[in-house]
């Protein structure tokens, strides 16, 4: 996947260069696993999750999901795979609308997907931010009116509401308190357990996946140069990029 290069122009303005993002990706997602992609900014993580989930179109290659080709989905044959598939961005205040109450933009993928009546919205919206432990009164605020760490929960309780298959998380602790950021990932393994999803989550905090994850790829200039097993990547990492990212980590 490529992106021009703004910076290269030729004489009439347009792009000269093209960048590559991501370069000959294979990467699997076992049901039920916890999948880790680390690596440093511009490593091509976020392109990465975002083609995955439609929002950018890959030049070639293919994202397939439960067997199904996804490269060229439009309209309907994505809404329908989207609500087996959510993203759960890094900075949630951007991913909420700043001019809605937070029970409607929780409640907004039901009345997108389902035939629903309002009562049983109501019901499952309030069942959801009780598991995800966001307090009553959040309800009806705005997202200027409330802590990051609260508006990082409503957005995972709105990704949860349609009961997906597959969660893609893309930094989202990285804007959080060190303590906020800790329960956010012991929810997000109770979740998991408790309701059998499967994750992929990218991070640049290698502490962070090994807490969370069961795999761990290792992300570099838009390719993958390692796949372990988390606890396995720590103690024999096999990619010397790999190893440069474990002396640079307080990780040991």
């Amino acid at each position: 996947m490529t992106y021009p290069n703004r910076s290269a122009r030729g004489a009439r303005g347009a792009a000269t260069a093209r960048i590559t993002a991501i370069d000959g990706v294979n990467l699997d997602v076992l049901g039920g696993e916890t999948l880790a992609v680390v690596g440093e900014s511009g490593a091509g993580k976020s392109t990465l999750a975002q083609a995955m989930v439609g929002l950018t179109r890959p030049d070639a290659g293919s994202v397939r999901f439960d067997g199904a080709e996804l490269v060229g989905l439009q309209g309907r044959e994505w809404r329908a795979v989207r609500r087996r598939i959510q993203l759960v961005a890094q900075n949630p205040l951007l991913a909420l609308s700043p001019r809605r109450r937070i029970v409607a933009q929780i409640s907004e993928p039901l009345q997108v997907h389902t035939r629903l009546n309002r009562a049983r919205r109501t019901e499952l919206v309030a069942a959801m931010i009780a598991a995800v432990g966001l307090r009553a009164e959040v309800l009806d605020r705005l997202p200027h009116e409330i802590s990051v760490g609260e508006a990082q929960l409503a957005v995972l309780a709105r990704a949860l509401i349609l009961e997906p298959s597959l969660i893609l998380f893309d930094e989202p602790t990285s804007a959080l308190d060190v303590s906020v950021q800790a329960g956010v990932l012991n929810l997000l393994r109770r979740l998991k357990a408790d309701n059998e999803l499967t994750y992929l989550f990218i991070t640049h905090d290698l502490g962070v996946a090994l807490h969370l994850a069961d795999r761990i790829a290792v992300m570099r200039h838009g390719r993958i140069v390692e796949q372990q097993p988390a606890a396995a990547l720590f103690t024999a990492p096999r990619h010397p990029y790999t190893r440069s990212l474990l002396r640079s980590s307080l990780v040991v």
